[in-house]
């Protein structure tokens, strides 16, 4: 069955006769009528009635009308949700966000202007870190991501900047290091238990931790505490259970518990970006990013 046959059966249903149905439809007579029978064929019922005067459908012609009104209607909503999708305004879109950045009011403004512009779109969210971000845009398992540490000489992603941020020093708010109003030193914390994620999680940023120590001198404690993410490592720190090389960034989160403080000896800048795959047009993550960019324009200057 076809969805071309219940086309003509509705036509002659509507026209009550199967000549005035041909012309309506722009077929020959003798075309429908085949239409028509084969379709009965299929079905193993007698779906008109013949009267003098053109065609009125039988019980199993009437239960058809039914059944056929409501699949052709939903194979024309269907097409109309294909269209709507083509265009970007419908569909589910899939962000990965860096831990600790979900908040950042960049990702709610455009997300917001999103939902004006195209309410049948749902978000999803998703906070993983970079590596693991690059790879699943690679696997097409997310549209877009918010991270950091890309390598700028990777041609396969495209990357929008949203703001640019550097690694501090986040200490429990009650270690004497925390209260010094003098510039701190990582040899100021030497001996203490530093807080880190497994190298996997992040390659780049675990790198940098380690090439920052090594070139301080500093050899930090072991802590016996592993963490799985930036954000996680900032509760533990608010724990009392050492220090870590954080986002400067998170201090708005965590002013009130941890604190953050720059180090002479500790340079490393980031930036994180949106970014997805060059090559990939997809016309929801194009249609977000044109609303990102008007959700936050360049600042002058």
């Amino acid at each position: 069955m076809e969805l071309k046959q219940l086309r003509y059966f509705l036509g002659v249903c509507d026209a009550g006769s199967i000549a005035q149905a041909a012309r309506a439809l722009h077929i020959a007579q003798p075309a429908l009528s085949r239409q028509i029978a084969a379709l009965e064929a299929e079905l193993g019922v007698t779906l008109f009635t013949r009267l003098p005067r053109g065609v009125a459908p039988t019980r199993p012609g009437e239960a058809l009308r039914e059944r056929a009104l409501d699949i052709l209607g939903r194979a024309n909503a269907v097409g109309e949700q294909v269209r709507v999708a083509s265009r970007g305004l419908a569909g589910t879109l899939r962000i990965g966000v860096m831990p600790g950045y979900s908040g950042i009011p960049q990702l709610a403004a455009a997300i917001l202007k999103l939902h004006e512009a195209s309410p049948a779109v749902e978000v999803r969210i998703e906070a993983m870190h970079s590596a693991e971000q690059l790879d699943q845009l690679h696997r097409h398992e997310l549209d877009l991501g918010i991270l950091a540490w890309r390598s700028p000489l990777d041609a396969a992603f495209a990357g929008v900047p949203i703001f640019d941020d550097r690694m501090a020093l986040a200490l429990p708010a009650d270690w004497p290091q925390a209260r010094r109003k003098k510039p701190l030193w990582l040899r100021d914390l030497a001996g203490k238990p530093l807080l880190v994620f497994p190298r996997e999680r992040s390659p780049v940023h675990y790198d940098k931790m380690v090439q920052a120590c090594a070139a301080a001198g500093v050899r930090p404690a072991q802590c016996k505490v592993s963490v799985t993410d930036s954000l996680t490592m900032a509760g533990m720190v608010a724990a009392g259970l050492g220090y870590a090389i954080a986002p400067l960034s998170f201090q708005r989160q965590w002013a009130a518990q941890v604190a953050f403080r720059p180090a002479v000896d500790l340079d490393i800048p980031f930036t994180l970006e949106l970014v997805g795959l060059a090559q990939r047009h997809d016309p929801l993550s194009a249609h977000f990013q044109r609303i990102w960019q008007s959700a936050n324009p360049p600042r002058p200057g």
